[in-house]
């Protein structure tokens, strides 16, 4: 078993996707803020804020999976890459999809204004930090060596 997948109990294999995990944790915290009785009616300066976030969150993310595609390597987590990037934004962070997805929820919780939603993005990077990226990393280091090596010394993890 690798850091990334677990066990269940029936003897099957759970792996993490970032943007399937984003998902629940944003699904789920905004549940739990409507049950709260978190409702707004008008706009706030906050809620400017938040948009913009998740605006920024999307593009950031959306623009980096797109570098890959053009590159034809896989966006799949557990995948083989083909090829390492290293063009904007890979230049300022070597995890521009994750840290777009990170923006995305705390946008959200920003905008609803929301101390529990809080618990997504914190949840996401923590799991995606842990569990997802270590793995990611061996994976690079074993097919590029030197030159991910060299690429890890010069652009932080997240940002």
């Amino acid at each position: 078993m690798n850091e990334t997948e677990f066990h269940h109990q029936n003897g099957g294999t759970f792996r993490i996707y970032p943007p399937v995990l984003a998902g629940l944790l944003l699904l789920g915290v905004l549940l739990l803020h409507l049950l709260g009785g978190h409702h707004h009616r008008f706009a706030h300066p906050h809620q400017l804020l938040g948009l913009l976030l998740v605006a920024a969150g999307v593009g950031l993310a959306s623009y980096a999976a797109a570098l890959f595609g053009g590159h034809a390597t896989t966006r799949n987590p557990y995948g083989q890459p083909a090829a390492l990037i290293a063009d904007a934004p890979y230049t300022f962070t070597r995890n521009p999809m994750y840290l777009g997805l990170t923006a995305i929820l705390l946008g959200f919780a920003i905008f609803f204004g929301s101390p529990t939603m809080l618990i997504a993005p914190i949840l996401f990077y923590l799991a995606i930090d842990r569990l997802l990226i270590p793995e990611e990393e061996a994976t690079m280091e074993r097919i590029f060596g030197e030159q991910y090596l060299d690429y890890k010394r010069r652009v932080r993890r997240w940002f």
